[in-house]
């Protein structure tokens, strides 16, 4: 996993500022970073890696390109020639065109010699990180916020619209992070940063501007492409693949192994529960069986320690703001099981439920539609499929029909007889009414829904499907695992993120794509023959809320019953409280409250870490005061 920062800046001794830079990657990767200097712009790359340069151009980044067969032969390149190589390569001869024929993640930068400019560029869906703050002096660019952040002058303020929105579990802002100032590059973009220091920033992919594939069933298409993805995920050093019994790692887990020679096995990394109804044992010893012996079961406990879950400064250290993603722990024993067993990378099914599809909102979208014949027998279907009561989906999708008759209507049978989902809805409940008015919360997410001038034509599924596969949530999904991955040292390859993958399934008509009221029916009519059906045809997963809700009422380092005071102006304290009564009487989980109560307490965790509070301040303002 590499490493990567670049400072950009006229002063003529930066040393103080590109020492901080150089340390702070040093003590990331446990090793020195190797670095170039070239008249106002310095480099730096770990992991094993050089600076490397061809003609005018220098080039730092982390890649985890796939197809590179196809990639040498355009570029008439060698067999060995590696990533690095390749882009330069690349860009000598397409220029800013170049990131349309990479495949796979990647996050880079580019210094050109001759033009004296900056360019940054990240992948199709954001699998790699990439942030940046701009300077009085320049620009700070790097894989990591501690980076960006080491190479400022001042510790920067908190940013109370991403505080908002974390509170809230609805990002609105693909650029937005903790800190005021320091910026993502989205995904799918790139950006240039001139002799001036003036960026520009332009996509040069987007999802819904894909072709429509010319397929009439896509059932054997997704088969062949998502086939071709995981071969290729597969290809570059040893590889283990994750596999919890689920639709998504089952399908990668026997995708993987079809090319494997008759002597081969990949290990395969499943964590097992004592309780039932937590363990997948079943399942993943059907995908087992159907592999023959070409998997290698490698089995770890499931179960989280108190210490585990609550590791907020494990959580700090990785990813430098507070993350919404109870249970790292077992990603981290995964992929620590993957480097000792010496594999270098590890299959992940993340983002199957999202490029796949197939939810109860497109039936939806039919009945708003006016089909609302058809929508009553896939929700029906639906029901039965999943194990919903037919009562609780009827009144879904009469609710799905906006604010007034039918959807007034399904709004109050669904309160009465599903209170959590009826709660869920009520998505700013957490955040204090100031920070909700001073941030602009509701038009901002009004705004993210509303789609682009030019996106108007589109359909309406296929507008809802791009916004799940690819907005501001998935993007910091990726982050987050990355992150997890880097600190073990693995490479984490997602095959539904292939972007042949997506762009195929976000074409689908909505009804193919819960055909007979099936939930992601594209993959199951596209795992015909290669899942065994128990399987393939399962409306169920593991429920984990019960051991999480456990957890939290235990609160073993006793941080909320500090909440209320902690987060004063941050959170509403009416919800707070009421949530802590819930979690204090109810033994039964309410996932909602659970949710709301996890990232208060990252909230309060981070902001101890970070922060001095002035106690006489009600509500977020400039007088908070930034401890170093």
């Amino acid at each position: 996993m590499k490493r990567f920062a670049v400072l950009l800046d006229q002063r003529q001794d930066a040393t103080p500022v590109a020492g901080r830079i150089e340390a702070n990657l040093a003590h990331r990767s446990r090793s020195r970073p190797a670095g170039q200097d070239d008249h106002g712009i310095r480099m730096w790359q770990t992991g094993n890696s050089t600076v490397r340069s061809s003609g005018h151009l220098i080039l730092v980044g982390d890649f985890a390109l796939t197809d590179l067969a196809d990639l040498r032969s355009s570029l008439g390149a060698g067999p060995d020639t590696d990533s690095a190589d390749l882009v330069l390569a690349a860009w000598l001869r397409w220029g800013e065109d170049a990131p349309d024929h990479l495949n796979g993640a990647f996050a880079f930068i580019l210094w050109d010699r001759r033009s004296r400019c900056l360019t940054a560029v990240r992948d199709r869906f954001g699998i790699h990180p990439l942030a940046y703050a701009l300077t009085p002096t320049g620009a700070v660019l790097a894989s990591e916020l501690s980076s960006v952040r080491a190479g400022l002058e001042d510790m920067p303020d908190i940013n109370p619209v991403w505080v908002a929105d974390f509170l809230s579990g609805q990002s609105t802002d693909m650029q937005a992070t903790a800190w005021a100032g320091i910026l993502r590059l989205p995904p799918g973009h790139l950006m240039v940063i001139g002799q001036d220091s003036h960026p520009t920033l332009r996509a040069w992919y987007r999802l819904q501007s894909s072709t429509p594939p010319d397929v009439k069933d896509a059932g054997p298409a997704l088969r062949a492409a998502l086939s071709h993805a995981t071969r290729q995920a597969c290809a570059d050093g040893p590889t283990a693949t994750m596999l919890s019994g689920g639709l998504d790692s089952s399908t990668l887990s026997l995708m993987s192994v079809e090319h494997l020679g008759a002597t081969d096995a990949r290990p395969s990394l499943s964590l097992r529960y004592h309780d039932p109804a937590m363990d997948e044992g079943r399942y993943i010893d059907d995908v087992l069986q159907a592999a023959g012996d070409r998997l290698s079961p490698v089995f770890l406990p499931g179960e989280t320690a108190d210490d585990d879950l609550f590791d907020f400064d494990g959580m700090f250290e990785r990813h430098d703001q507070p993350v919404f993603a109870p249970g790292l722990d077992r990603n981290h024993r995964l992929h620590r099981a993957a480097r000792d067993l010496g594999c270098n990378a590890v299959l992940d099914g993340h983002g199957g439920d999202e490029v796949i599809g197939g939810t109860f909102h497109d039936i939806a979208l039919l009945a708003q539609g006016r089909q609302w014949p058809q929508a009553l027998r896939l929700a029906a279907q639906h029901a039965r499929f999943t194990g919903v009561p037919v009562a609780n989906t009827v009144a879904m999708l009469l609710a799905a029909k906006g604010r007034r008759g039918f959807g007034r209507l399904g709004r109050g049978i669904l309160g009465l007889l599903d209170r959590d989902a009826l709660v869920a809805s009520n998505w700013t409940s957490l955040v204090h009414p100031d920070l909700i008015r001073d941030t602009d919360m509701i038009q901002r997410q009004r705004d993210l829904n509303t789609p682009a001038p030019r996106d108007r034509h589109l359909p309406r599924s296929l507008q809802l499907h791009v916004a799940l596969m690819a907005g501001p949530m998935s993007a910091t999904a990726f982050e987050v695992l990355h992150g997890v991955a880097r600190a073990e040292g693995i490479e984490t390859r997602y095959p539904f993120y292939d972007h042949r993958v997506a762009e195929l399934c976000i074409w689908q008509p909505a009804a193919a794509k819960v055909n007979q009221g099936r939930p992601r029916a594209l993959l199951r009519d596209a795992t015909r023959g290669l899942l065994p059906e128990a399987i393939r045809l399962r409306g169920d997963k593991a429920d984990f809320m019960p051991g999480f809700w456990s957890a939290l009422r235990r609160d073993p380092h006793g941080r909320l019953k500090a909440l209320e005071g902690t987060l004063r102006g941050w959170v509403d304290p009416a919800t707070l409280h009421a949530d802590l009564e819930c979690l204090k009487m109810s033994v039964e989980p309410e996932p909602q409250t659970a949710f709301r109560l996890w990232r208060a307490l990252c909230l309060a965790a981070w902001l101890d870490r970070r922060v001095v509070r002035d106690p006489t301040v009600s509500r977020p303002s400039p007088l908070f005061v930034v401890s170093v």
